[in-house]
């Protein structure tokens, strides 16, 4: 298995134009110890779970309901309580090790979600088969993050429990076929940008959440941190967010201070989990400490704000800007590799790639002989050869689609070897993907 992987990164890698190789992911080993010289970690409370001792706090122990400076997590009761406290703490870093060692050893043993080996007919039938659900939440879910956004430039109350409800649709509908709700990603409007935006975050954060092998109520919460990461923006003058040309470094400062604006907005809010607040402050801290707005250290940011880091930058960089048209998501995925460690987290940046592979589904190719499919699905041992659905003929023109595997080694009407010539970027396709997607979901 290690070497089927070594060598999937490898094309991948040398795909992307990149020729650093991946450092070796080291694992960690649970030894048994009857006794240990305490070393203290700092660690957002985020990161807290049952099992870890708690050795010191960012304020004083008298401060908390407790009785001793100390304690050992063992309820959740006790967790909640600590982060209603506090924003860090320090643990017993042996207690830290012994948890994260067996948290990688139940994910070894029992992954919770298993990829159907499909071939390229069941692939499309499932996605035709989920697409009408996926459309109904995914409109929902765009309404109610417009009529959301409205809220917050007005200092309303947001529906959080309307939100929570879409965000556990979209993870019904991801559990059972992201591809529908990828798809139905890729219509966008120029005019929608920032909700259009955080819908997609949200939606891309619970597929990459569902390969990390997250729990089901994790993979909520981590949808929740999606839609609403961005939602300080809103309190951003409209002329500077939509500013066709560069910005002043004043107008820069103002568009930073959205990630401070939207924590506050949440967290006065009241009933929306921390996790979610901190996601707002840290989506574009940086792993060298150089992000803003607080420059804070790695230790403080929580596995959520990073993975929240990583999928707003790739959809930022994928997606029309009214001072840029959008890249394809090769060259996305070529950038976000060349700064993981000093922008982005190393190993999260490598398992989003390996999840999305070269060619992410939903994202737009052109074959050969001039034809344009859509990735249905990731062949997981050969990444340069995806399931795509053909939706136009060789002079563009939009034909009833058809699902062909290239690990399949298909050729066109020539009797010349199918393959990908080159990825799309959205703004290239010249039908109405729109109405493409309509037609998919009626059995067109």
């Amino acid at each position: 298995m290690e070497g089927q992987i070594g060598i999937m990164f490898a094309s991948l890698f040398q795909f992307l134009g990149l020729t650093s190789k991946p450092k070796t992911v080291q694992t960690v080993s649970q030894k048994a110890m009857t006794s240990h010289k305490i070393e203290k970690k700092k660690i957002p409370v985020s990161k807290l779970c049952k099992g870890m001792t708690v050795v010191e706090l960012d304020r004083p122990w008298t401060d908390l309901p407790v009785i001793f400076q100390e304690i050992t997590i063992k309820t959740d009761k006790e967790v909640k309580m600590l982060r209603k406290y506090c924003q860090h703490v320090y643990i017993d870093h042996h207690s830290y090790i012994t948890i994260y060692a067996q948290q990688l050893l139940d994910k070894k043993r029992k992954p919770i979600y298993i990829k159907p080996d499909l071939t390229p007919k069941q692939t499309s039938a499932s996605l035709r088969e989920e697409l009408p659900r996926a459309k109904n939440v995914f409109d929902k879910s765009h309404k109610h993050i417009n009529d959301l956004m409205r809220a917050v430039q007005r200092d309303s109350k947001i529906d959080i429990e309307s939100s929570k409800q879409l965000v556990s649709s979209c993870v019904d509908s991801i559990l059972s076929d992201e591809t529908a709700m990828f798809w139905l990603s890729k219509i966008k409007n120029k005019d929608e940008y920032t909700s259009e935006h955080c819908l997609r975050v949200g939606i891309l954060s619970i597929a990459f959440g569902k390969y990390l092998q997250l729990p089901r109520k994790e993979l909520e919460l981590l949808g929740l941190c999606g839609i609403l990461h961005d939602v300080g923006k809103m309190k951003v003058p409209q002329h500077i967010l939509n500013k066709e040309g560069s910005l002043t470094q004043a107008e820069y400062q103002i568009v930073k201070e959205h990630t401070v604006i939207g924590y506050v907005f949440l967290r006065n809010h009241g009933g929306i989990d921390e996790q979610v607040c901190t996601a707002a402050y840290n989506h574009h801290e940086r792993m060298n400490g150089l992000g803003y707005p607080r420059k804070v250290s790695p230790e403080l940011l929580s596995d959520f704000d990073r993975i929240i880091a990583i999928v707003d930058s790739y959809d930022a960089m994928i997606s029309d800007r009214c001072y840029r048209k959008g890249i394809p998501p090769s060259r996305a995925l070529s950038r976000l590799y060349k700064v993981q460690g000093s922008l982005y987290d190393s190993y999260l940046i490598k398992q989003f790639i390996q999840m999305v592979g070269v060619y992410p589904v939903g994202s737009l190719v052109e074959l050969s002989n001039g034809q344009v499919g859509i990735v249905l699905s990731v062949n997981e041992n050969s990444k340069l050869e995806p399931v795509i659905e053909l939706v136009t003929d060789t002079n563009k023109k939009r034909i009833k689609p058809i699902a062909i595997d290239l690990t399949k080694h298909p050729h066109d009407e020539q009797g010349k070897p199918l393959r990908i010539s080159k990825t799309l970027a959205d703004s290239e396709v010249y039908f109405d993907l729109e109405s493409f997607i309509h037609g998919i979901k009626d059995g067109i």
